[in-house]
């Protein structure tokens, strides 16, 4: 083959090779932590009232919930079947199948069906969840395609104990798989920010300043003795509330603009949902958006926040100190086989 024909080749290879290499995979596997935590946590709130809220003779109707899912293109296990026992037992298979995609067991299994079950619980009774669950089935849809188990998790504990094979076929469109998923996580999370800031923009609360301290003096949503704080200061309630609505609507723009404006959105997403985790008592909400933000950090940026980690523990516990946190150690540990531009 003449060289002219190879030039073409050389580069196609190159850019097959690193489309097909998967990236964020920290990221990836600490969605699948920080959203599998929260997943349980709302299992794990609601299941002393379990049958009041969900079961088949439950505030929800069983008869109206049935016809809504026969009228209708979603779907519920629960719909399935009347009997107490069978709700039983999707209850808890439901909490089984979440709490073995937390730790990373079979992710590739589990996704899908954390999905399918958690999906059924809230079509359930749709009308008492915080929002954060409309984000979370849609990223768990984009999940299924991406390797949430690569770090943190029992699944790459197996692969660490396999000899190293060269990438199969199968394994390079896994990568491309896994790069999609993880383009769908932030064009997903830039909407959903964008559109928010954008309805916000057209609201006379919003455009005053006065939206947060009607939040916080609703009596719904707050942290008793710290929220009390915030609001009496007009000064700190206005500038939070414009705040807000520029980091949504400069969100998309700051994420896609370049590798460092991607940090500061992230950083800013993730101090976001802490705020509103401390201060409105969205717990689950925040989990469930950060998330998200959280698969957005490559793996060179969590390797370099792994040596930091390493370091500070260091001086704090230096000589005979306790030993250093798995994750972070892992972190530090990481090998840099993939840098992201």
């Amino acid at each position: 083959m003449s060289n002219e024909n190879q030039a073409p080749v050389s580069a196609w290879d190159g850019v097959v090779a690193r489309v097909s290499q998967p990236r964020f995979l920290v990221g990836a596997s600490l969605f699948r932590i920080c959203a599998g935590l929260a997943i349980v946590i709302q299992y794990l709130l609601n299941h002393a009232q379990r049958r009041y809220l969900f079961g088949p003779e439950g505030l929800w109707p069983w008869d109206t919930f049935s016809s809504g899912m026969a009228s209708s293109a979603t779907f519920s296990v629960y719909a399935w079947s009347r009997s107490l026992v069978w709700f039983e037992v999707c209850f808890h298979l439901g909490l089984v199948v979440s709490l073995l995609w937390l730790v990373g067991w079979r992710t590739r299994l589990t996704t899908p069906l954390t999905y399918v079950f958690f999906w059924s619980l809230h079509q359930r009774f749709p009308g008492i969840w915080d929002g954060g669950d409309n984000l979370i089935h849609l990223v768990l849809v984009y999940a299924m395609f991406a390797d949430v188990g690569a770090w943190f998790s029992l699944d790459a504990k197996r692969r660490a104990s396999k000899p190293a094979e060269p990438r199969s076929l199968g394994a390079r469109l896994g990568g491309m798989f896994h790069n999609t998923a993880i383009l769908a996580f932030a064009l997903q999370l830039s909407l959903v920010y964008g559109v928010a800031g954008l309805y916000k923009v057209q609201g006379d609360v919003w455009q005053d300043g006065t939206a947060l301290y009607h939040a916080f003096r609703s009596g719904q949503f707050v942290w008793p003795g710290f929220s009390e704080l915030l609001y009496q200061n007009a000064v700190v309630v206005t500038l939070l509330s414009h705040g807000t609505v520029a980091f949504q609507v400069a969100f998309p723009f700051l994420l896609f603009l370049n590798r460092h404006t991607r940090r500061v959105a992230v950083a800013l997403g993730l101090a976001f949902h802490l705020g509103i985790a401390l201060f409105l008592g969205l717990i689950t909400f925040s989990l469930f958006m950060a998330s998200v933000d959280l698969a957005l950090i490559d793996d060179d940026e969590y390797r370099a926040l792994g040596k930091w980690l390493t370091r500070l523990w260091r001086r704090w516990f230096p000589g005979g100190s306790p030993r250093m946190p798995a994750a972070a150690q892992a972190l530090q540990e990481q090998s840099s086989e993939s840098p992201l531009a």
